[in-house]
């Protein structure tokens, strides 16, 4: 469904990775909460094996993961017949950035929500090309006719994440060709001795997106103050209800655990009769034309419950996983010999009780 009519023959720089779901953060936080016959477009899907009927897996080149091939210069989807809309990694990759924005922005219902994701500080990696990065207040120019709900940086893309495209990027294509240049490349590889993933608790959401890896957006498209894609039932029990609306203030954000949608599908089902009633009667959205195709919606339907995205939790799992070598490289690398004998005695005394 290419608008040129031709062909997808784009080749990737590389083997993709093949993904069985979606990280824990905000696109699949907006996942979780829509309800089951909502629709959803992963645009620049690549390999995701998730196999959702609600959601539209689309990318420029077919592969078995891929349910739409199209173009999000020209969206194969109707006017306001989607509800959630998300690009990952996707728009500097984009020829016309700003074109693409508006094609989501004409096929996302009112109340509909997209998320998209851009490099800034990283290295040139072409699929087919690379052609813009932008800092986060560049997306908010891209995505300004929609209502932001949050702009920043996401955990897996904070400054050692850039540092580490950029500097590795610059190591495949440095030739050392004397003395010199060989301790000038073996002085950039020492950096990565340090734990530079512990290192991004430094920067804060006021520095961090000056060299970030990259950053986001989450928008809603609102034309008026009340245009929403929560169910009519839901928005009625809320609207005489002050112990919801104080706990959710802004009711369309749906980027938290606690959302008023993820509340309708748990706790107001056991209060509300109306709102149980209204989830057990839906008629679920199915991407699948053919009603002969056989799906077990009930494994998939509900992703597991994630909690709110933390930049210092994620940063301490990242460098957990370092091997006990790769610790002790670090340790003596950042702090000395001193403190790596003072690490290891305190290491062989736990170890042997």
């Amino acid at each position: 469904m290419l608008s040129d009519g031709k062909d997808s023959s784009v080749e990737h720089e590389g083997v993709l990775t093949t993904r069985k779901g979606y990280d824990p953060w905000i696109h699949r936080m907006i996942i979780q909460s829509l309800a089951d016959n909502q629709i959803v477009v992963d645009a620049g899907c690549g390999d995701m094996v998730l196999d959702d009927p609600c959601i539209i897996r689309m990318d420029i080149k077919l592969t078995p993961y891929v349910d739409v091939v199209g173009d999000l210069h020209a969206l194969p989807f109707r006017p306001a017949s989607i509800d959630f809309i998300f690009a990952l990694a996707v728009f500097e990759h984009l020829r016309q950035p700003f074109e693409a924005a508006e094609e989501m922005y004409t096929v996302l219902k009112p109340g509909g929500y997209v998320y998209a994701e851009c490099n800034f500080v990283f290295a040139y990696h072409g699929y087919p090309h690379h052609y813009f990065n932008a800092s986060v207040h560049g997306l908010r120019q891209l995505f300004a006719h929609f209502t932001e709900l949050r702009a920043g940086v996401a955990p897996y893309q904070m400054p050692s994440f850039a540092l580490e495209s950029l500097l590795k990027t610059y190591l495949a294509l440095f030739q050392a060709e004397n003395r010199v240049e060989s301790r000038f490349v073996q002085s950039i590889r020492n950096l990565f001795n340090y734990p530079i993933r512990r290192y991004d608790a430094k920067f804060t959401p006021e520095t961090d997106f000056r060299v970030a890896a990259g950053d986001y957006f989450l928008g809603i498209k609102q034309r008026v103050a009340n245009d929403t894609v929560i169910p009519s039932i839901i928005q009625d029990v809320y609207a005489c209800t002050p112990e919801l609306q104080a706990r959710y203030p802004h009711p369309d954000d749906l980027a938290s655990p606690d959302n008023l949608m993820i509340w309708a599908k748990t706790r107001g089902c056991d209060l509300y009769p109306q709102i149980a009633a209204y989830f057990a009667e839906l008629r679920p959205f199915s991407k699948y034309a053919d009603s002969s195709h056989s799906f077990d919606r009930s494994k998939i339907k509900n992703l597991p419950v994630i909690v709110e995205p933390d930049r210092q939790r994620f940063i301490e799992e990242e460098t957990s996983s370092l091997s006990v070598w790769e610790k002790a490289v670090a340790t003596l690398t950042v702090e000395g010999p001193a403190a790596l004998a003072q690490k290891a005695l305190s290491y062989l005394r736990w170890k042997l009780g």
